[in-house]
């Protein structure tokens, strides 16, 4: 399927690694042009060295204000399309254990960078009456996942933003969607299970096996099937999907609507 977007320009978050990374990948593959943006120099340097002019490396610290101005003018200035607001999660824990100090870091690293972002985007897309705007989140959304409560406390915020955002900004031609990754094989599924292990005290291999447990397909996602996912929503086939909160998880997710 021809995505149509050769030639276009779009903004990655978290582009150096995990999910991120295979966004940009697959974007690239397409033909499109990516604007990686991510806290490693180096990783987005070879990024940049294997894609060429296709890949444009822009680090920053998406937690910080500051940055995030410096970013939104980034995209500003290269009329980007798109933009996949995507980075790493908070840290698991409980509600009991968890300090207000962590809550507040978890607001600014899950919830307030996105607003932000978004909102130096929105003049340009309404002046081209055109943008896709892509969250990456997790399943968390819509079936709370035990040990992380700031995870299932900021992105369900995310998502009543989002859905504000598509009913405000849909007669401007702005479109914008999450995407809610279940287990996937990055370095943050390998943070979950070590965090899980040291609070039940048992094995790392053991807590794998109780969270693969609950997905029916029996094991990780991989990255680049995720990828697929979220290149098609950026792309003008989905222009008529707005506002939606999609579970990639292999059925892990009760919910009956998915």
């Amino acid at each position: 399927m021809d995505l149509d977007i050769s030639g276009k320009t779009f903004a990655v978050g978290g582009a150096s690694s995990g999910l991120g990374r295979a966004i940009a990948e697959k974007l690239i593959q397409e033909g499109a042009t990516v604007i990686g943006v991510a806290r490693s120099q180096d990783k987005l340097s070879n990024l940049a060295e294997e894609h060429g002019e296709q890949f444009i490396a822009f680090p920053a610290d998406l937690s910080d204000s500051s940055s995030i101005r410096v970013v939104g003018e980034q995209l500003i200035e290269h009329k980007v399309s798109g933009c996949v607001f995507n980075a790493g999660g908070p840290p698991p824990g409980t509600v009991f254990d968890l300090s207000m100090e962590e809550w507040d870091n978890a607001y600014a690293t899950t919830l307030r960078w996105k607003i932000q972002l978004t909102k130096a985007l929105l003049p340009m897309m309404r002046q081209a009456n055109y943008g896709t705007l892509l969250f990456i989140e997790s399943v968390s959304i819509k079936q709370p996942i035990d040990n992380l409560v700031l995870s299932n406390a900021f992105r369900a915020a995310v998502a009543g933003f989002v859905k504000t955002l598509t009913r405000e900004e849909g007669p401007n031609g702005i479109s914008a969607n999450i995407l809610a990754p279940g287990y996937h094989a990055t370095t943050r599924i390998t943070t979950v299970l070590e965090k899980a292990a040291a609070l039940q005290d048992i094995s790392k291999e053991t807590v794998e096996k109780q969270f693969l447990a609950e997905v029916p397909l029996g094991r990780l996602g991989k990255p680049e099937e995720f990828a697929e996912m979220a290149a098609f929503l950026l792309s003008p086939a989905a222009r008529f999907i707005s506002g939606q909160t999609i579970s990639v998880d292999g059925g892990m997710t009760r919910f009956i609507t998915g």
